[in-house]
C-alpha cells in the first residue's frame, strides 16, 4: 500500500497557556527554547497527557529534528487521524526505534566495559559506602522499576550512573530521570572519551543529557581513569559550553553542584541576557524610581543591543522606556516596582496619567492580561484611563518601544488562542 503524502504540520498549540507555535516559529526558537519544548512534550507523553497539540485536528504532537538538516518540525504522535490535512505520518514507537538502533543487541562491548570500570573506580573510593556498589540490578519505586548501569551510595548520597554511548531516545532519558528523582537518587549520565564538536553537530542524545546536567557533560577517558586509580578517587571530566566554545576540567563528585531537583553539574551557565538585565534593573531600582546614574548605564547597555547608531541611552530616556520597564516589571513581579504606589491599580492609573505614555496603553493591556490580573481592567478608574489612552496612536512591535519590550519580555507577547479550541484551518 502506498504511503500517504506527509504534509507540513503548520501550527501547534501549547495547552498550558494556549500559545500558538507555528512551524516557522519553531525554526526561530533558540536551542534552550527548543529543549524546553522537547522535554515538555516528552514528559507529557510519558504521563499519558498531551502538552502540544495540532492546531487543526487537536491530536498530540511533538517536535523531533529532521535527521539530515537537524531542523525541528512538528509531528503527530502515533495514531493521529489521517483525515487531518496536516497529517505527518505514523512514527515508530520508542521500542521500534530502539530495536532498529541496537539491532537486537542488549549492549555493546564498550558499554559493558565502561559500566564495570565505573563500578571498579567507585568501589576503590573511600567516599563510597562499603558494599553499596551494584551493577545491573533493578531498583523498584512504586509500580515502576529501572535497572541502572551502576548504583552506589557515595559521600552519603544514593547515586545512579547511566552510561550514554548510543542515541538513547528522549522518552527513555526523561523517564529515567523522573524515576530516579522520585526514588530520591541522584542520576549522572556518563559517556566515554567525549570529543567536543560544534553544538550544531552534537548528537541529539548528547545534547539531551547536556541539558539534563544544566549544560554540562560528564565523560571518562584513559587519562581520567589513570588519575582516578592513582588518587583512589572517582573522577570525571566535566565539559561545558555556554556560548563561547567548550571548556573542560577534571573533577571529583563532591565538587559538583547537587541541586535538590535536577541533575548535578560542574559549572552553571550564565542566565539569559534579558533576565540578567531585568534582575540588575530591579536591583538598581528604588521605590522612587531607577536613579539616573544606574539608569543611564543600563539604558546604554540596552541601546547597544540594537546595533543602531541612532539609538543610545538618551533616545531611550526621551522615549520614557525606563518608566515602561518599571510598569511592566510591576505586573511581572506582582507588586509596585519603581513606584511609591500601594498596589497595581494605583501603578497603572499613575502610569497612564501622563499623556506621553498613552501610546503604551495597548502594551500594558497585554501585560495585565498575561500576568493574570485582568480584573484590574474592569475597575472604573482603570477603564477610563485605557479608554482615553487608546484614542491615541499606539506603539506596535516594529516601533522602538515594541522592539525593547519584545527583547526584554518576549514571553509576555507570545501568540495565544484567546478562547475556543480547536481552531479553524
Amino acid at each position: 500500500m502506498t504511503a500517504r503524502l506527509q504534509r507540513t504540520l503548520k501550527r501547534a498549540v501549547r495547552l498550558q497557556d494556549m500559545t500558538v507555535i507555528s512551524s516557522d516559529d519553531l525554526l526561530q526558537i533558540d536551542a534552550d527554547g527548543y529543549q524546553e519544548i522537547r522535554r515538555a512534550a516528552t514528559r507529557a507523553r510519558n504521563e499519558g497527557q498531551p502538552a502540544f497539540v495540532c492546531d487543526h485536528c487537536g491530536f498530540a504532537v511533538y517536535a523531533p529534528r529532521e535527521p539530515k538538516t537537524r531542523l525541528p518540525f512538528w509531528r503527530h504522535h502515533k495514531g493521529a487521524p489521517r483525515s487531518c490535512p496536516w497529517w505527518t505520518g505514523e512514527p515508530g514507537s520508542t521500542d521500534e526505534v530502539s530495536a532498529s538502533q541496537f539491532q537486537g543487541a542488549q549492549e555493546s562491548p564498550l558499554h559493558l566495559r565502561v559500566k564495570h570500570l565505573v563500578a571498579e573506580l567507585l568501589a576503590a573510593d573511600p567516599r563510597t559506602e562499603p558494599e553499596s556498589v551494584v551493577v545491573d540490578q533493578y531498583v523498584v519505586c512504586g509500580e515502576s522499576r529501572r535497572r541502572p548501569d551502576v548504583r552506589a551510595v557515595y559521600d552519603g548520597k544514593p547515586i545512579a550512573i547511566e552510561i550514554q554511548l548510543a542515541t538513547t531516545q528522549i522518552p527513555i532519558i526523561v523517564a529515567r530521570e523522573d524515576f530516579y528523582q522520585r526514588e530520591g537518587r541522584h542520576l549522572i549520565w556518563l559517556t566515554w572519551n567525549f570529543v567536543p564538536v560544534e553544538r550544531a553537530h552534537l548528537l541529539t542524545a548528547f545534547e539531551d543529557i547536556f541539558y539534563s546536567h544544566n549544560k554540562n557533560l560528564f565523560s571518562l577517558d584513559d587519562a581520567v581513569v589513570s588519575e582516578s586509580r592513582e588518587k583512589g578517587t572517582f573522577l570525571v571530566r566535566a565539559f561545558w559550553e555556554h556560548g563561547s566554545g567548550w571548556n573542560s576540567k577534571t573533577t571529583a563528585l563532591p565538587d559538583l553542584e547537587w541541586p535538590s531537583s535536577g541533575l548535578p553539574y560542574a559549572v552553571a551557565p550564565p542566565p539569559p541576557w534579558h533576565r540578567d538585565f531585568r534582575a540588575r534593573w530591579l536591583g538598581a531600582t528604588k521605590p522612587q524610581g531607577t536613579p539616573w546614574p544606574a539608569r543611564n548605564t543600563l539604558l546604554s547597555e540596552l541601546a547597544e543591543k540594537f546595533v543602531d547608531d541612532s539609538i543610545d541611552a538618551s533616545t531611550l530616556e526621551e522615549t520614557d522606556i525606563g518608566a515602561l520597564i518599571n510598569a511592566i516589571l510591576s505586573f511581572v513581579e506582582g507588586k509596585p516596582v519603581g513606584s511609591a504606589q500601594k498596589n497595581l491599580t494605583e501603578v497603572i492609573n499613575t502610569f497612564l496619567a501622563s499623556e506621553r505614555r498613552f501610546r503604551f496603553a495597548r502594551i500594558m493591556r497585554k501585560v495585565i492580561v498575561v500576568t493574570g490580573v485582568s480584573e484590574i481592567l474592569d475597575k472604573p478608574s482603570v477603564a477610563a484611563k485605557f479608554s482615553r489612552a487608546t484614542e491615541d496612536d499606539q506603539d506596535g512591535p516594529e516601533s522602538l518601544t515594541g522592539r525593547v519590550v519584545l527583547l526584554l519580555f518576549s514571553e509576555l507577547f507570545e501568540k495565544r488562542r484567546p478562547t475556543s479550541y480547536p481552531s479553524s484551518p
